[in-house]
């Protein structure tokens, strides 16, 4: 018994050393390097037309649910309809065939960007991101128009009431963000409790140039954190900016790479997810960028012979899927006043080397799970194995290897 007692003593001095040394401000946490993402596996979707659409041509935003053990993704870029997959296994392996495939999707596709209680009078025709919002079933959907030639936009946001019956939610909207529309209606990502009294909320949206008219857009990735309970109570939807951009202040002025010398962000450049990683001061973007090597041209021919209809990088295989790693610090300084939103630069940038890329090289999309740290991301147009026209992307998941005290609770209810 003495013995069992002696045990129990040095069990409750150690998890209270632990705390101790564990329970320290999130400005004190240490910065995630891109070699904490580890590879866990990927699985594939059909190709099939499931109601409104197909995941051909999907440009791949997601939301991987939780309670559900599902994901819901944008199809078809023409149709922009959500439908709801199952997970199914997870397949260590970078060679396609090998991959688990996605059975039937849960719910079918769905279209919103016309269903919205009033319209969509700006003639939104592209989801920039998606969530579930915590503890509720509505689903908050970001929008932008893809070519908005004046630049007068102010929409972003609708809201669909029941994710669990995407058939028949009630559909309200369009809101608007604070901030922009070329600033805000891109991805959606939960900040980590130790830092939503320290930023100022529990969600963050943000967007990037990389899109057509890039005067309306970041010209590199922002960050503006809000709460949902505002969508609809407040308009615009008010929001913290964190870190943002502009054609006038971008994220490198070299946006051509005329220098040779720009290995941070072009013309080419785009951030498809953003999302403040639970255990670090790091706010993870992702997306794909180009140019690096070889420039930026406008409307010429690629080395290859093909003809550009907009920016491109004169080597045809000069791009690549890109991560852009920021300290949660200097945007915590953009808040309190002591830097401005374009003085931030990442503290590490480069190519994000995937098993999958794509005929286009881009990542559609992402979404984190803070439970598991698994991190669901889309590579556009990878699966070429369903048919000559078939496209779908394929989904990715990487485990963030950051070890968070969150991981010892259960030992500490026992």
């Amino acid at each position: 018994m003495k013995t069992l007692r002696l045990f129990a003593l040095l069990c409750t001095l150690s998890l209270g050393l632990f705390w101790t040394t564990t329970a320290q401000s999130p400005t004190d946490l240490s910065l995630l390097t891109i070699d904490d993402l580890r590879y866990e596996g990927a699985f594939r979707l059909p190709a099939d037309e499931f109601g409104l659409s197909s995941m051909n041509y999907s440009e791949g935003p997601l939301f991987y649910h939780p309670d559900r053990e599902s994901i819901f993704i944008v199809g078809h870029a023409h149709q922009q309809a959500i439908a709801e997959f199952a997970v199914p296994e997870i397949v260590d392996s970078t060679v396609i065939t090998d991959l688990a495939m996605a059975a039937a999707p849960v719910q079918n596709f769905a279209a919103f960007l016309d269903s919205a209680q009033g319209d969509n009078p700006q003639l939104l025709d592209r989801i920039g991101g998606l969530a579930v919002i915590s503890g509720t079933t509505q689903m908050l959907v970001n929008a932008y128009e893809y070519y908005d030639a004046p630049g007068d936009n102010t929409d972003t946001t609708l809201v669909i009431g029941d994710a669990a019956d995407l058939a028949g939610a009630q559909v309200e909207g369009f809101f608007a963000f604070e901030g922009g529309a070329g600033h805000t209606s891109g991805w959606i990502s939960p900040v980590p409790p130790a830092w939503q009294s320290i930023l100022g909320g529990p969600y963050i949206t943000g967007a990037s140039s990389g899109i057509p008219i890039i005067s309306r857009t970041s010209v590199g990735p922002s960050a503006f954190v809000f709460d949902p309970a505002d969508v609809g109570a407040s308009s615009p939807i008010s929001t913290t900016k964190l870190l943002d951009f502009s054609l006038a202040h971008p994220l490198h002025e070299d946006l051509s790479n005329d220098s040779r010398e720009n290995s941070l962000w072009t013309h080419l450049s785009r951030v498809t997810y953003g999302v403040i990683v639970p255990g670090t001061r790091t706010y993870l973007t992702l997306g794909y960028s180009g140019g690096h090597e070889s420039g930026v041209c406008y409307k010429c021919t690629q080395d290859n012979g093909n003809e550009c209809g907009g920016y491109c990088a004169p080597q045809a295989d000069d791009y690549y899927h890109f991560y852009w790693l920021w300290d949660v610090n200097d945007l915590v300084a953009v808040k309190n006043g002591e830097k401005q939103a374009y003085e931030v630069q990442p503290y590490a940038s480069g190519e994000f080397v995937t098993p999958f890329v794509g005929s286009e090289r881009q990542l559609g999309g992402a979404s984190f799970d803070p439970a598991t740290g698994r991190l669901y991301i889309t590579a556009q147009k990878a699966d070429r194995e369903q048919g000559e026209y078939a496209n779908p992307p394929v989904v990715m998941v990487y485990k963030i290897g950051v070890e968070r005290h969150e991981t010892f609770l259960p030992f500490l209810e026992r």
